[in-house]
């Protein structure tokens, strides 16, 4: 059974749940992710490109409508809005109240951030939209909750992989949104901590990989990289991959520079696929352009 922990909400008054939804025991799926989608033409091509591949999972980065209801993406989206495998994170677009409250209805989201497993796999989003109505400094309840979340998905030992995935950028090349040094300071060292594999972050309306980080208590703009190869990890790297997918069809931002710990980054539309493979031990990442849905950025991570 595959459960949905959510977090005690700033937003009201609630406890901690645990929600099951759909049940599996198939530890080899995929997931696709992309943020910043809008509802013109290339988001409906970007929703067209992940049904191809069939994903399991869908995961929505934040920014998902830009007009004043969510009326328009809800139908954009409602292709992949099936069994319950499309989920989101909060973005600056979805803090408008009312935009707010239809999607905490939609989702029957107890909490704007929360987790939940599928397969080995532990997913956990979090809520970072730049206004803060959602705390998420250390004193938050937030923080409590991946912190804690974090911890359990460690010590577990069926989980073999943990992704978490966030609306704001924690590290980006010279884009029209810096990382966010707070945000850096505060969760990057649970990352280290607790094994994260992967971090999935959109705002910035284009594509960047990293290599495997750990923060840098003494130079937080430059973290550490722990393993310089470019696409194959053929163990665990000791620190997470940020990638950012804010590609889902907003108008794409220029890069004015490539930060020394990003491998990769472009401007295209579409999405990231990532497929866990030979019994939950291997993980496969590619971004998949909409144009010519074409394979545009590979990389591959061996447990």
């Amino acid at each position: 059974m595959v459960f949905l922990s959510i977090g005690l909400s700033t937003i009201g008054i609630l406890v901690t749940h645990t929600f099951a939804t759909a049940q599996t025991n198939q530890l080899d799926f995929n997931f696709v992710a992309a943020g910043d989608f809008g509802c013109g033409k290339n988001a409906n091509r970007t929703i067209t490109s992940m049904l191809a591949r069939e994903p399991e999972v869908v995961i929505a980065l934040g920014d998902l409508s830009y007009q004043k209801t969510a009326d328009c993406w809800f139908q954009v989206v409602s292709p992949l809005d099936t069994d319950g495998r499309l989920k989101i994170a909060i973005g600056d677009n979805e803090m408008f109240p009312y935009k707010f409250s239809q999607y905490m209805k939609h989702f029957k989201m107890d909490s704007p951030f929360y987790s939940f497993d599928h397969g080995n796999v532990h997913f956990l989003s979090m809520a970072t939209a730049k206004n803060k109505v959602i705390p998420y400094n250390e004193t938050s309840e937030q923080y409590k909750f991946v912190q804690d979340d974090l911890k359990r998905a460690h010590e577990n030992k069926s989980i073999n992989w943990i992704i978490v995935y966030s609306f704001r950028a924690f590290y980006s090349s010279n884009t029209t949104h810096p990382g966010l040094d707070e945000l850096q300071d505060l969760y990057h060292p649970l990352f280290d901590k607790y094994g994260v594999d992967i971090v999935l972050q959109a705002h910035n309306h284009n594509y960047q990989r990293t290599y495997p980080l750990n923060y840098n208590v003494t130079r937080t703009f430059t973290p550490i990289i722990t393993d310089r190869d470019t696409e194959k990890y053929n163990y665990d790297p000791k620190g997470p991959i940020f990638i950012t997918a804010g590609t889902g069809g907003e108008d794409l931002y220029n890069f004015t520079g490539q930060a020394p710990y990003v491998i990769t980054q472009f401007q295209r539309h579409g999405f990231l696929n990532i497929d866990i493979v030979e019994n939950g031990t291997r993980l496969n990442g590619n971004f998949y352009e909409n144009r010519a849905n074409s394979n545009k950025d590979h990389f591959t991570i061996t447990k």
